[in-house]
């Protein structure tokens, strides 16, 4: 048996962002989303959400834009000049490094936690902005806090890279394995604690490189038991980040709401599920 969880990042993040993302659950194809509570649209989303009874986990977000908690709660997170989290690398910098308080780090993910409760409801699992939930330093710490407020999955980006079918540069595989072994060594640490996870991973390497053509090639070679894909759909908009503002956002809804997706996932005896079917 085949089962795939197709979720799409970034609820919330803005209007252009979560309109896509609906486009693309009501088309049949998106089974699950995950909300970034900071986001500039993220309570209109979460009431959305509800209404629509989209299945949705916490985006945990700790390198973009401001934290949920007061800023002088949580400054060794924040960058000194803008008070808002550091950008992902010099974040990761400064994890690996040792330069964050683990209280911070605790604070501002229960703080995001919370957030979601009440604006949405209890989250169908949590993943996170640019994959640091993975992180050695942060697993130890997100486990307890897990446990506590009864969230039982986490997405383990551990992705089959190199991608069969397409081409991407060297460099960006090197960057994708190390996101995928961090993840793939986190895996037994969730487990042994009753938290749990999907049998497999696909989305790195498709973020950026999203057609028709790729996300065949992902389906076509589905494992055996459930995988999430990760994706990212986005309707056009004049304002916002690069990100944002990338083509490969409508690329993306495009692709996740071509007629032919559901014809070959029937084809394949695949079944779309959510998280919150595990």
């Amino acid at each position: 048996m085949r089962r795939l969880i197709i979720n799409a990042d970034d609820l919330g993040a803005n209007s252009a962002r979560t309109h896509g993302i609906f486009q693309c659950f009501e088309f049949g194809i998106v089974t699950s989303a995950t909300l970034l509570c900071n986001g500039s649209d993220a309570a209109q989303a979460a009431k959305h959400g509800r209404e629509k009874k989209l299945p949705t986990g916490l985006h945990l977000n700790l390198t973009d834009g401001p934290p949920i908690s007061d800023a002088q709660d949580v400054e060794t997170l924040l960058s000194s000049t803008a008070g808002e989290f550091r950008e992902q690398g010099l974040q990761r910098r400064a994890l690996d490094e040792g330069q964050i308080d683990a209280v911070h780090l605790e604070r501002e993910i229960r703080a995001q936690i919370e957030w979601f409760l009440d604006h949405h409801g209890q989250p169908t699992h949590l993943d996170s902005h640019h994959s640091f939930h993975t992180h050695p330093f942060i697993v130890p710490l997100l486990i307890p806090i897990l446990q506590r407020y009864g969230i039982r999955f986490v997405r383990i980006q551990e992705d089959l890279l190199p991608p069969f079918g397409f081409q991407i540069p060297e460099e960006r595989v090197a960057v994708l394995q190390k996101k995928s072994a961090e993840a793939a060594s986190a895996r037994g640490f969730f487990a042994s604690e009753g938290i749990g996870s999907t049998d497999h991973f696909r989305g790195l390497a498709l973020a950026g490189n999203a057609s028709a053509k790729n996300l065949r090639h992902i389906v076509t070679r589905l494992p055996e038991g459930t995988t999430e894909l990760m994706v990212h759909p986005g309707s056009m908009t004049p304002i916002g980040t690069p990100f944002d503002l990338d083509p490969q956002r409508q690329t993306e809804l495009q692709m996740l709401t071509n007629p032919d997706v559901p014809v070959l996932l029937k084809e394949r005896k695949i079944e779309l599920i959510s998280y919150a079917d595990l």
